[in-house]
């Protein structure tokens, strides 16, 4: 007794191409989703800022202590 065989797949896929030639959105709807981006935007260009304060003050602050001596710090020996 054999088992069928799966019909053979395509050796190739050709997509079919599509335009999009209107998005219907109510005004209203459209001001509400980027007035909630605004908002959304906030915190992260805030937590954005602090990383690279936080980057950029470890990298002054080793370039400071080389230039300047401060001693006790991770260039202090230099």
């Amino acid at each position: 007794m054999t088992m069928p065989q799966a019909p053979a797949a395509p050796a190739t896929y050709q997509p079919t191409p599509i335009t999009i030639t209107s998005i219907d959105v109510p005004f209203t709807r459209l001001v509400g989703f980027f007035f909630k981006a605004a908002l959304a935007a906030i915190p992260a260009v805030i937590a954005v800022a602090l990383v690279l304060k936080v980057i950029g003050g470890l990298l002054f602050w080793g370039v400071g202590a080389w230039r300047y001596g401060y001693m006790g710090g991770p260039f202090g020996w230099l």
